[in-house]
Formats: C-alpha cells, structure tokens, sequence
C-alpha cells in the first residue's frame, strides 16, 4: 500500500533527537532514528520501504503517515476559523490603551522609532485631550479591568499629566465603572527623583527602564540631547527604583550594532552591572517597508539563548517568541494578527488601543503617525478594531509553513507597508527558526 508523509508534518533533526511536528494539529512526537528515516522516505509517497523495527501500524495511527496526499489549504482554514471564533466571542473592546503623554524627549536615542515618527512636531497631551480619552475608554471597557501603559517620547516629563489620570481611574474604580486597572509606563529613567518614585510605587505603578547594554555600548545609542551617553544617570534611576522597593525591569532594543551581543549584555546586566534585573524586556522588531530592522535568523537565536539564560537564572524574560510554548500546550493557533497579540488578550474579544499626545487613535501599538493605521472622526472603534486584529485572509504561501499556526502570518499593519499579500523573509526565518528552537529544546513547552 502506498503511504505519504502527512503534508503538515515537519521532521526535524537535532543533536541526535528525531522530532516530527503537525504545524496544524501542533502535536509532537520523539522519533527514533529509524522512524524518522522511514517517514522521510514517504514525503513524496512510498509503498515499499525497509521499515524493520519501526510500526508502520502505529505511525498511520497517528495520523503521520496518511493514504493519500494531504489536501492543501487546511492550515489557513484552521488559522481562519480559529479568528473568526474569536472574533465573535464577548462584546468587543479595548482593554489595554497605551497612551502618549508627548513626543518630547531629554534624549536623543539614535534608533527612536518614535522621534522618527515625528521629525518636527512634537506634541503634548492636554488636560482635555487626556480627560476626553479616558473617559471614552473607561466608557467602552465597563466592568472590565483595564491596563494603562504611559508612553513618550519621555512620559515622566509630563507628571502632572500622571496624577491626573491616576487619579482618573482610581476613581472609576471606586465608582465600580471598572474592576481593576494596572498602571505601567516605559521610561528611560533619567529624571525620576525620589519623591516622584515613592509616589509611583505608593500608586503600585511598575516601570520598565530602556537600556541597551554596557556603558560603552548603551551610550552609542542612547544620547541626551547634548550627545553624552545617558547609562550613568539610567542607572542612577533604576537603582534608586530599586532600592525602594520597585522591581527593576529592564527593556532593550535589538540593532544591528548590538544584535549578537545582545546575549552577553543581558549576562552582563545580571552579573556585573549591580541592577539585578527582575524582568529583562526585549522590543518587537520595528516593520519597515521591506521587513524588519533586524534579521530574522539572528534575532530569533539571540532572543533564545537570552530566554534560556534568564530562564535558568530565575529572570523574567518577555520577547517575541516568547509566546511560542502557549500555543505549543494549549494547541490553540495564533488567532490575533496581531505578532503581540497574546500579550493584551485577558479575555477573548478584547484588544489594544494607541493613543497619541494629540488624541489620535491609533489601532497599532508601534506605527501610528499614519491615516491608515488610524480610527477615522466617525470610525466605530470597535468595529475596526475586530477587523483590524481578526479580519482578512492571510497569505497562502504561509499554509507549509512549520510556524503556521503559532506566527499567522504578517500582522495588519506589514500587510500595509509590504503590499498585501507579501512575506518578509526577517519575519518568515524569526518564526520558523524559533519554532524549531522551543520544539528541539522543550524549553517551556
């Protein structure tokens, strides 16, 4: 009888161990040696094979060996059901908002995404324009408990604007409008005084402080205005969040200047630096119009070897990827277009939301200086968020793909600036080469 390599099975090879993985059902396996070899001789179909000491039986039983060729086109049905399901489940709403107090910054980062969002202007958010957006997204997220993350430019440059709506949401608490609410803010740490930090963490804010590796490194990149290095007075603000009781975080950009040392900085922070980071962050890759900022291969094999340092160290370790052993366990496909997706969703049917300083409402979290990416004067909200995170087919050159179900596919906003219906092939290799990663080395999966 003829046999065939199930379409969706990917054999993999690593240090000795034999895996198959179904990129469609997630499930694995641990081969032998000769079971990987007999599944391998059936890719393009077999029917006489030397499978002495392998059960034939058993690998059909497991749905890896199939009678005929695997129709095609199963993978982006699951991924298509799988967002329309989630997409009709509870009432739809933003849960998270990130909101920018300005564009204004004491510094002068040479990577900045935002900066290069706004070259000339730089705004600030007004009392009206801040007391407007809350209202609205306490309105909308009614009965829910929310997340707020205050975003610059420099937030901290802006404190009036954090008590006002600190004490926004303390009292839509109070009011029962909301069940909880979480504060954070991504600051760079150079003007945080004591006063302001006793204050911060008496309101039980958490604060995640940008650095990018040593002294002499960080302060190529991250710059005062004036062009000094800014590490030492970073520093200066991490350690005395810490010293009162704050957990020190630590957020960092990967760059073509630090990419492959990005493993031995993080080994460096931990060990030498004298911060004892708690939680060590690394930034989402920025999409530009022909893929990501940093290769794909690269990237995913720093972001591993910092994963699996932090891991063994007891460090809280948040990255893209790092999602990848929830998809792996639950066996739920990625449902969010959303890369980050996972990161908001505490239920289903909700999502987040970017304000910018003058108002403007953004429906993605890292690109929204752009008509395309913005809710329209008129706009439901709602309704384009759904569409925005669930709607629209994805690219069927992705349905092979051994990251199907755990990448989904460019998100919403690379569709935009890559055409379409094109790939990345930064993107395509990060998730591939991850997937592979978590599966080989069964790190949290």
């Amino acid at each position: 009888m003829e046999l065939f390599l199930d379409r969706y099975v990917h054999l993999i090879e690593r240090q000795g161990r034999h895996l198959a993985f179904n990129s469609v059902s997630l499930d694995s396996w641990e081969l032998t040696a000769a079971e990987a070899r007999v599944l391998k001789e059936h890719e393009g179909g077999a029917s006489a094979v030397d499978a002495a000491g392998v059960d034939v039986e058993a690998l059909i039983e497991e749905g890896l060996l199939v009678p005929e060729p695997t129709r095609p086109g199963k993978a982006m049905e699951r991924l298509l059901e799988s967002r329309k399901s989630t997409s009709a489940k509870g009432r739809g709403h933003f849960n998270s908002l990130r909101m920018s107090l300005t564009e204004r910054c004491n510094m002068a980062c040479t990577y900045c995404f935002q900066q290069a969002l706004y070259p000339e202007d730089q705004p600030r958010m007004s009392e009206e324009t801040m007391a407007e957006t809350l209202e609205w997204f306490i309105e909308q997220a009614e009965g829910d408990a929310v997340s707020l993350q205050y975003f610059g430019g420099e937030p901290l440059l802006e404190w009036p604007l954090i008590q006002l709506a600190n004490a926004t949401v303390a009292k839509a608490l109070k009011e029962g409008r909301i069940s909880g609410y979480r504060q954070t803010m991504t600051t760079n740490g150079t003007v945080l005084t004591d006063t302001r930090a006793k204050w911060l963490l008496d309101q039980r804010f958490e604060l995640i402080f940008s650095f990018d590796g040593p002294p002499e490194i960080n302060d190529q990149m991250r710059i005062f205005k004036s062009g000094r290095g800014s590490y030492e007075k970073a520093a200066e603000g991490i350690k005395r969040w810490s010293a009162l009781g704050g957990e020190p975080a630590i957020l960092m950009t990967a760059t073509q200047l630090n990419l492959r040392s990005l493993p031995r900085y993080v080994r460096w922070f931990a060990e030498e630096s004298g911060i004892e980071p708690a939680v060590i962050a690394l930034n989402s890759p920025q999409p530009t119009a022909t893929g990501w900022e940093t290769g794909g291969v690269e990237l995913a094999q720093a972001v591993f070897e910092m994963w699996l340092y932090c891991d063994e160290r007891g460090i809280a370790f948040q990255a893209p990827g790092t999602f990848i052993p929830l998809h792996l366990r639950t066996k739920i496909p990625q449902s969010d277009h959303c890369i980050d997706g996972n990161l908001f969703q505490s239920e289903a049917g909700t999502w987040p939301v970017y304000v910018s300083a003058d108002g403007r409402r953004s429906l993605c979290l890292v690109h929204h200086n752009d008509h395309r990416v913005e809710v329209p004067k008129g706009g439901d909200p709602i309704e384009l968020g759904r569409r925005w995170h669930f709607e629209g087919p994805t690219v069927e050159e992705c349905d092979g793909c051994i990251a199907s179900q755990i990448c989904g596919g460019p998100c919403t906003l690379e569709k935009l600036l890559w055409g379409g219906d094109k790939l990345s092939a930064d993107r395509c290799d990060f998730m591939r080469t991850m997937t592979t990663e978590v599966l080989t080395s069964g790190s949290g999966a």
